[in-house]
């Protein structure tokens, strides 16, 4: 072997080295942008059903929507992280007021909060509230 085609093999090396410490693409971003969310409950324990629209958006991959005035009933927030295969847990905090939407009765807003289990594409999402009661949720992006 001549001395041009070890030296082309050497920068092969070299260059093949650097690109396998180098970090893979990451994928935030992804699902970046304004989304709608439509949030429904079926009846449950007395209450009766209900549908929620409201605004998110997601910047970096992180989920941040919100419903009604803050530390008012009917208040709701929704947030978190979503994976770069488009799943995520979010996590919903409100308050609650003793309308005939809500489980049990209460004589002033009562903070709640529960998880909810995502998967999202490019354009869509969904997602459904894990535990008590089974609400689902939509996300369409804008």
């Amino acid at each position: 072997m001549g001395p041009g085609k070890l030296t082309l093999i050497a920068q092969c090396s070299a260059v093949c080295a650097s690109l396998a410490g180098a970090p893979a693409v990451d994928a935030a971003g992804t699902f970046d942008g304004d989304w709608s969310v439509t949030l429904t409950c079926p009846k449950a324990d007395g209450a009766s059903g209900y549908t929620y629209r409201f605004p998110a958006e997601i910047q970096e991959n992180v989920l941040h929507g919100e419903r009604g005035a803050r530390d008012a009933g009917g208040w709701l927030t929704l947030d978190g992280k979503l994976e770069p295969d488009g799943s995520g847990t979010l996590v919903a905090q409100g308050l609650a007021t003793s309308t005939p939407h809500a489980i049990g009765r209460m004589d002033k807003p009562s903070p709640y909060t529960y998880e909810v289990s995502t998967q999202f594409d490019a354009t869509s999402g969904s997602g459904s509230r894990t535990g008590m009661r089974k609400c689902g949720f939509v996300f369409v992006k804008d």
